[in-house]
C-alpha cells in the first residue's frame, strides 16, 4: 500500500524525470565521444550522477538508452537543425553539395547537442551497432536522405537505383571521417586545428574533390 501523499508522489515523479533526462544527456555526450561500443554505462552514470539501476529502470539497459538517444537525435534533426530538402532543391547542384558538406562538418568547430548527434552517426558509419541497424531499418536518417537528394542533382534521371545508393553512401562518408576522427587528427602527425577558417577550407576541398567524383559517374 502506498501511503505517500500526492505532493510526495509528484516529488518522486519529478525526481525520476530529472534522472531520466540526465541519463539521456550524459549518454548523448558519451556516445558522441566513444561510439556505442566504447560508451560504457559506468561512464554514463558517472556523468549523470545516477546508478546502473536507474538505466535499467528507465530504459531496460544500455541498448534501450541508446535507442532513446537515437530517437531524440532523429526528431531534433528532422525538426530544426539540418538543411531541408527544399533548400537542396532551391540551390544549384554545386551549392547544394557544399551546403550539405558544411552542415555535416560543423561538429568540428561546434559542440552543441546537434553536433553530438552527428558525431554519433559518424561513429555508426564505421561499424554499425545492432541497435543502430534495428533503428534505421524503421527510421531512415534524414542526413542520408539528404545525401541522396544531393547526388540525384548530379545523376541522370534514369540512373539505376544501385548507382544512386552507391553514390549516396560514398558522399555521406566524405565528411563523416573528419567528424569521427577529429581528436586523432588534432594530434601528431596530422596536428590539424579546426576553427571557422579551416572548416571553410576543408569544405572547399571536399566540395572540389566530390565534384570531380560526381562528374565522372
Amino acid at each position: 500500500m502506498n501511503d505517500a501523499t500526492p505532493l510526495e508522489q509528484r516529488a518522486v515523479s519529478r525526481s525520476a524525470e530529472i534522472t531520466r533526462a540526465a541519463l539521456i544527456k550524459a549518454a548523448t555526450a558519451v556516445f558522441a565521444e566513444h561510439g556505442y561500443e566504447g560508451g560504457s554505462v559506468r561512464l554514463i552514470t558517472q556523468r549523470a550522477l545516477a546508478n546502473q539501476a536507474a538505466v535499467n529502470y528507465h530504459f531496460g539497459g544500455k541498448e534501450g538508452l541508446y535507442r532513446e538517444v537515437l530517437l531524440v537525435a532523429t526528431k531534433t534533426l528532422e525538426q530544426n537543425s539540418f538543411l531541408s530538402p527544399e533548400e537542396v532543391d532551391a540551390r544549384s547542384p554545386e551549392e547544394a553539395l557544399r551546403l550539405y558538406l558544411h552542415q555535416f562538418l560543423l561538429p568540428l568547430v561546434k559542440r552543441d547537442r546537434v553536433c553530438s548527434y552527428l558525431r554519433i552517426f559518424a561513429w555508426e558509419s564505421v561499424r554499425p551497432s545492432e541497435p543502430f541497424n534495428a533503428f534505421v531499418a524503421t527510421s531512415p536518417l534524414r542526413i542520408f536522405r539528404l545525401a541522396e537528394r544531393v547526388v540525384r542533382r548530379f545523376l541522370p534521371d534514369d540512373a539505376p537505383a544501385e548507382t544512386v545508393t552507391f553514390t549516396t553512401l560514398w558522399l555521406a562518408q566524405q565528411p563523416m571521417f573528419f567528424v569521427r576522427e577529429a581528436e586523432r587528427l588534432a594530434r601528431p602527425p596530422f596536428s590539424l586545428k579546426f576553427d571557422d577558417a579551416s572548416l571553410e577550407r576543408l569544405v572547399d576541398t571536399l566540395t572540389s574533390l566530390s565534384l570531380r567524383g560526381l562528374a565522372n559517374i
